[in-house]
């Protein structure tokens, strides 16, 4: 229900403001044109629903929710029933009164009892008080008192029920005071509600499948069977005798209703909500499963996505309040971890290992593809940053650098060798010859990478210390050749524990100090070196015998685009003749392999660009990544010890947030708003000293960090004093490097890879995936009970898709080439709508256009003239929201509606000027206008044209003019005045 993650102190501002506006004592003494006024964005309903917003949403439904509100639209209007009543100015409920003054007065006591009765924390009274339950509890929530909360920021009854742990049947009072017990002390009320809130949402936003809305059906209060459910129908009849049934045959289920003022309550539209008339069409079964629904009847056929939909549209229909969702065993609030203090983190359902995100060009598919990845690798960011955009979009962009999440659009030159496998020719260094290696596509080498099984040969179980890279040299070297004679040197260095180099023969080079040293030793022992300069014979031993050192790190290459290991070199050079290799492999240096890897890791896990071809050579930045080396040997990186590994935002539980992070400093917030700053010098020994053992974080919030760390300069009064700060900070910075070893091979093996697939339908996808479709179904991964694998046509090696691969598509259902959509893709993927989102709109008005219903009506025309697939999305008009002017709407219609409508339509005028209703405005407000052409004087009198031709142009003037646009919603908005 909050719709962002702003910082606690900016929330709270927020509520002192509308509290400051509307404080209890003024409520009473209201009058109508303060409480609602059309236009106006300082009355009380307007601050209810759109100022306050960020501390909890009631957007949706009608304004009836208010009981009484002002028209936009004053034209004369009936109502449907005698629940509402209109006059020109006001529309408002009759149970209150008989007119809009009459029921304000009414609702104006309510109002002011449900905020007196909030303050007073007697949630009893405001669960009776007749009123819409959002509004209630939103006046509810707002009025409480702060130091002791009692409401949270979640006002839909649906939610409250979808959350772990509510009771079926409980009403929205016993929700709060349940879920209030369980909030841990030091959450702060607005991130508690925010995580409930993301909770629930995944829950209430997730798909629907007919089995699950029929034993909802089954199960809900109030609803009896006709008779039993058919293969295709399952028939209920209400209390009050109206009928529903479902067609369980439908993909997405749809529900067949009886229309009435019950969907006043309930967001539906042309897309989710079709009414059906005597002569319409309709499903046979109906006569036997629910008769009052059969034709001739009038109906409506409801599609029902999402749990939230259902909830609502069985609540208005039937009147009964909505069990929980998914009621389960597991379905329970976890209970307060005993030694943090902090609640257990709710599990939330697995995501599907394929999925594909589909709708019309607009609809914030690729821009879901964030929250789509994140839901898989880092859920309980997501869900405690839901709405957070940049946040959100930072631990995407950390995730993408970690290569756990990689990016990929489809188009038509897209091929197995670029997703796969393929040739690519080398160069060797050595010999000059041109050879061809089998290189990795990008899914492939994401597969090996997620797959990837690590050894710590020398390793004991728990190392004295996380291995810290900083000021050691870092060298790559290839132990023998894979495709060659010497392949079995790797093998017997990982064995034996050291690095043997085959340059120098079986010379023996110890007291060199230097590469002359090395130089005579080799001319000295008949060793040919063509140029003393660049001899690599000379250069490599130099570096291996003189250069290295104990201490230094070695990467173990495997080709030029992989590597098998890592390790420190433990000692000094020695030589060593070798058996089988006389004249070779003599050189040896001791090594601690610190990580083995099974199949060989990609080198972008750790290179910005791929491995030479040279035998052995040192590594310097920015060829190789440091962070990435860090985070491959289990500690943290050294950009984020040193610079502070610290996102911006809240800093663990307490009210300060993280508002800007340099090399030398860190600023935060402070909950009064001053600003607040550390030294990234002071955190780094703070973080050291835990990474040492020197001292714990506990150590830091006990106060105890100054008697661990003498000598270490630390000034007591900002250590001591800021130590509920300091802690999760230092936490934050250590981030793996507080976890245990078994902690760390659990983190491992769960090391989930996303690859997102932008356009998937665009690449020929058999030729992309080639015998790979097969592999990438649930029950034929590796691990599972019908796993397979294939041999690879190029590198002949067996390889299968392991479990932790999630791959996240995106389609544009009006792209031409859809059609062209593989059939045994769509078996392989679970399908997820990304329908136009209106509603997002609702509150965008430009010059008195009310961009929302500008949307609705130009999808109603193409959906009339085409169909759904080729709607507009909402995404075109969210500049909108920062931009509400005229010229923004003008350069959004000019340079991408109107050029994808000619696309749409293929440049046919007629009908795109139908979508525009510009035929029926003056000539002024078109955007498209035709004129005749003289057949005669253009041709001449000989010529015969059967048709009378017509010219058509774009009126570039009409874009900025607001009666183009209202004409577009109603051409009589565009009427010239007489």
């Amino acid at each position: 229900m909050i719709t962002t993650v702003a910082p606690s102190t900016t929330l709270n501002a927020l509520w002192d403001e509308f509290l400051g506006r509307w404080p209890v004592e003024s409520l009473r003494s209201m009058s109508l044109a303060d409480y609602t006024q059309a236009g106006n964005k300082d009355c009380f309903t307007y601050w209810l629903e759109s100022r306050t917003e960020n501390l909890g949403s009631i957007w949706g439904g009608s304004a009836f929710k208010f009981g009484v509100y002002s028209r936009k639209d004053q034209t004369d209007k009936t109502a449907s029933s005698n629940a509402k009543a209109f006059s020109t100015s006001h529309g408002w409920l009759t149970k209150y009164g008989g007119s809009a003054e009459e029921a304000f007065e009414r609702v104006r006591d309510i109002v002011a009892s449900v905020a007196e009765a909030a303050r007073a924390g007697n949630l009893d009274e405001v669960e009776t008080v007749d009123l819409g339950a959002t509004t209630k509890w939103k006046i509810a929530f707002l009025y409480q008192d702060r130091q002791n909360p009692c409401v949270l920021p979640i006002f839909l009854p649906a939610a409250l029920q979808a959350l772990p742990g509510a009771v079926p049947k409980s009403n929205c009072a016993q929700l709060h005071r349940a879920l209030m017990a369980a909030k841990p002390e030091d959450e702060p009320l607005l991130t508690y509600g925010q995580r409930l809130w993301s909770t629930a949402e995944q829950v209430l936003h997730s798909r629907l499948s007919n089995d699950e809305v029929l034993a909802y059906l089954q199960a809900y209060p109030g609803l009896t069977p006709i008779k039993p459910p058919t293969e295709k129908h399952a028939g209920f009849r209400c209390v009050d005798g109206r009928e529903l049934c479902l067609l369980r045959s439908r993909k997405t289920p749809v529900i067949f209703v009886q229309p009435g003022d019950w969907t006043d309550s309930v967001p539906t539209n042309a897309t989710n909500f079709k009414l059906k008339t005597p002569d319409d069409t309709r499903s046979h079964g109906l006569t036997a499963n629910a008769p009052s629904l059969a034709a001739p009847n009038e109906a409506a056929a409801v599609t029902v996505g999402t749990w939230e939909f259902l909830m609502k549209l069985l609540e208005a229909y039937t009147g009964t309040a909505a069990p929980p969702a998914r009621a389960s065993k597991d379905n329970a609030m976890q209970p307060a971890d005993e030694k943090s203090g902090h609640q257990v983190r709710i599990a939330v359902s697995h995501e599907p290992l394929n999925q594909i995100l589909y709708g019309p060009p607009g609809t914030g598919k690729t821009y879901s593809t964030i929250n789509a990845a994140l839901a898989v690798l880092d859920a309980t960011f997501l869900a405690q940053y839901g709405m957070d955009r940049a946040a959100l979009k930072a631990r995407f962009d950390a995730l993408v650098q970690e290569r756990r999440i990689r990016f990929v659009t489809f188009h038509q030159s897209f091929s197995y060798e670029d997703f796969v496998e393929g040739l690519r020719a080398t160069t060797s260094e050595d010999t000059g010859q041109v050879r061809y290696e089998v290189v990795d596509g990008v899914f492939k080498s994401l597969c090996e990478a997620a797959a990837v099984k690590v050894t710590r040969p020398q390793e004991k179980a728990v190392p004295a210390a996380p291995i810290d890279i900083r000021g050691r040299r870092i060298w790559k070297m290839s132990l023998g050749n894979t495709l060659g004679s010497d392949a079995a040197i790797y093998d017997e260095c990982i064995e034996k524990g050291y690095a043997l180099l085959g340059y120098g023969g079986a010379v023996d080079f110890t007291g060199c100090t230097s590469r002359s040293d090395v130089l005579a030793r080799c001319t000295a022992n008949g060793l040919q070196v063509e140029n003393p300069q660049t001899d690599y014979t000379v250069t490599s031993v130099a570096g291996f015998v003189t250069r290295m050192k104990p201490g230094d790190l070695m990467v173990i290459s495997d080709g030029n685009f992989k590597f098998r290991a890592i390790g420190e070199v433990s000692g000094e050079y020695k030589f060593q003749p070798h058996s089988d290799y006389p004249d070779g492999y003599a050189q040896m240096r001791p090594i601690k392999w610190l990580r083995v890897y099974e199949p060989s890791l990609p080198h972008g896990e750790l290179m910005n660009s791929q491995f030479s071809q040279m035998t052995l050579y040192e590594l310097r930045s920015p060829s190789i990544d440091l962070d990435k080396l860090q985070r491959l040997l289990g500690s943290q990186p050294t950009s984020a010890v040193e610079a502070g590994n610290l996102r911006l935002g809240q800093v663990g539980s307490s009210d300060y947030k993280i508002t800007q992070v340099t090399d030398d400093l860190v600023e935060l917030s402070k909950p009064n708003g001053n600003k607040l700053h550390f030294a990234q010098s002071m955190l780094r020994v703070l973080a050291d000293g835990v990474r040492s053992g020197a001292m714990s974080v506990e150590d830091i919030r006990d106060k105890q960090a100054i008697p661990r760390l003498l000598g270490k300069g630390l000034e007591p009064y900002v250590v001591n004093g800021y130590a509920n700060v300091l802690a999760p900070l230092i936490e934050q910075m250590l981030g793996e490097a507080v976890l245990t070893i078994a902690d760390r091979e659990a983190v491992a093996a769960n090391d989930a890879r996303v690859l997102i697939i932008d356009e998937i339908n665009r690449g020929n996808v058999s030729r992309i995936f080639g015998e790979l479709i097969t592999l990438i179904e649930p029950s034929k991964r590796a691990g599972a009970t019908e796993a397979l694998e294939v041999v690879l046509p190029y590198s002949k090696k067996p390889f299968s898709v392991p479990q932790n691969v999630y791959l996240i598509g995106t389609m544009n259902t009006a792209d031409r080439s859809l059609t062209g959509m593989d059939v045994a893709l769509r078996r392989r993927f679970v399908f997820k709508a990304m329908p136009p989102q209106v509603d997002i709109l609702k509150d965008v008005e430009v010059e008195g256009i009310f961009v929302d219903k500008l949307l609705s009506v130009i999808n109603l025309r193409i959906e009339a003239l085409l169909d759904r697939d080729h709607c507009l999305g909402h995404a075109y008009f969210m500049p909108l929201r920062q931009v509400p002017t005229l010229g923004k709407l003008a350069e959004i219609f000019s340079n991408q509606v109107l050029p994808l409508l000619q696309e749409y339509f293929f440049d046919d005028w007629q009908r795109i000027q139908w979508v525009l209703n510009d035929h029926r405005k003056p000539e002024m407000f078109q955007f498209v206008s035709a004129r005749g052409v003289d057949v005669d004087d253009l041709f001449g009198a000989d010529v015969n044209v059967a048709h009378s031709p017509q010219v058509w142009s774009v009126n570039n003037e009409a874009f900025f003019y607001v009666e183009s646009y209202l004409g577009v919603i109603d051409h009589r908005e565009a009427q010239d005045e007489e």
